[in-house]
């Protein structure tokens, strides 16, 4: 291990300079020793990268092609730390997704790539994120026909509401005005926050209806992560009795609210990991597909 440290290191910048075939200066307005590491680590290719049009394309070792621009931190958490991934994913015979807040279709390229996926559900309120999305689906016509789209967002209720973007990064849109005062990227560019008027459709009657028309019998995955309105979304599906029929739940929490553990009955939670002490990952199981194992009396 340390002769491949030291190997790494002696050669780290030859190889960065390989990856960027000498043109790392072009890449402005990003963190290039994150990128590359991100990239090195996980055998994620640099297909092209135009610095008039801002938009990098990647390959990863699964072979799902994707698009950025200089905001690469929701790739990384995906292909690169994981995210939304749980053992049950391999285990389902088969499954379906509901992915709210889609984002740029990052996760749903991510789940609609296993063979055991039969289809994803993806809900995108910001029309500009919406339509990046779709840029990233017509790259992998191969797996994103699985994925069905919907450009509204979902909540508690049916109404047009107001949503608060930063233009140019992902993953930072909110319907929750609080939210642009507790989380980082907004403290750092909140004067180019720009506001829109969006559609929200009421979640637990939205995923119900799907259910019943599309005869849906298999194993049920839900991701949420909608940057504030994650508990607005569980209380219309529980009282509708949606997440009866659920059996993974994954997604983050970004607003400080009843805990989970106690509103999830049934479920069983084994991944959380916080951020600070409002924002957090969570990963819940229904209780018949948790199998814990014993530690080792060696361990």
């Amino acid at each position: 291990m340390k002769k491949a440290i030291d190997t790494f290191n002696k050669n780290y910048y030859n190889c960065k300079d390989y990856f960027f075939n000498g043109d790392e200066h072009l890449f402005k307005m990003m963190n290039t020793d994150q990128f590359f590491q991100m990239c090195f680590f996980n055998n994620i290719k640099l297909l092209s990268y135009s610095p008039s049009e801002n938009r990098i394309y990647l390959k990863t070792e699964d072979g799902i092609i994707l698009a950025t621009n200089n905001r690469f931190y929701t790739i990384k958490e995906i292909f690169a730390r994981g995210g939304y991934s749980a053992p049950q994913l391999y285990q389902f015979k088969e499954f379906v997704v509901f992915d709210i807040g889609m984002n740029r279709g990052y996760a749903a390229l991510k789940f609609a790539n296993f063979d055991s996926c039969k289809a994803v559900y993806g809900f995108e309120i910001n029309e500009e994120t919406y339509d990046f999305s779709l840029e990233n689906f017509n790259l992998n016509p191969g797996i994103a026909h699985k994925i069905k789209l919907y450009k509204f967002g979902l909540s508690d209720k049916n109404g047009d509401v107001d949503i608060y973007c930063l233009p140019g990064s992902d993953g930072v849109t909110t319907t929750e005005l609080e939210f642009t005062n507790i989380q980082g990227e907004w403290l750092k560019g909140k004067e180019q926050m720009e506001i829109k008027k969006a559609r929200v459709k009421e979640a637990g009657k939205t995923l119900l209806d799907i259910i019943e028309n599309d005869k849906i019998d298999c194993n049920i995955v839900l991701k949420i992560d909608t940057e504030g309105s994650e508990h607005k979304i569980i209380d219309s599906l529980i009282s509708k009795g949606v997440l009866d029929k659920v059996d993974l739940i994954m997604g983050e929490s970004h607003l400080e609210s009843e805990d989970l553990d106690n509103k999830l009955v049934g479920f069983k939670s084994f991944s959380k990991e916080y951020y600070n002490d409002i924002i957090y990952s969570f990963c819940y199981v229904k209780d018949k597909f948790y199998k814990e194992l014993p530690l080792s009396k060696f361990s």
